[in-house]
């Protein structure tokens, strides 16, 4: 992560951070995003996740971006396969969009008293 500032004038100054997104490699049985590694993470989709992935080397208060994108043909899910630790709103897991080239977003927030991420699952951006 990357911080700037900015000043205009002697006003108070204007912040912005960058972070780099971190490829996590596509695995339908093992995929892992190490949280060390940045906060944004991308991954293309190219068939069913048929194991949960690993969220590895989280810190208390991280919140993570997941960008999920579908390969061009699409209908890949994960449903049922997130990790035991995530916890969504209303109880109910996310569910993948299945168009061609959709992306969702995952963001994610870890407890370490909860020893769990709350998450919520940002759908069919095109």
């Amino acid at each position: 992560t990357e911080i700037y500032t900015l000043s205009l004038h002697d006003a108070l100054p204007i912040c912005w951070a960058a972070t780099t997104p971190s490829v996590v490699t596509f695995s339908a049985t093992a995929m892992t995003v190490d949280c060390s590694q940045s906060n944004v993470f991308t991954t293309t989709f190219t068939a069913s996740v048929t194991v949960a992935p690993t969220i590895s080397n989280p810190k208390d208060g991280q919140t993570i971006n997941w960008f999920i994108t579908q390969d061009g043909t699409g209908s890949r899910l994960i449903t049922g396969f997130w990790p035991a630790s995530f916890k969504w709103v209303g109880g109910s897991a996310g569910v993948l969009s299945t168009a061609a080239n959709s992306v969702d977003i995952l963001v994610a927030t870890y407890r370490t008293t909860t020893t769990s991420w709350y998450c919520t699952l940002l759908k069919a951006f095109a």
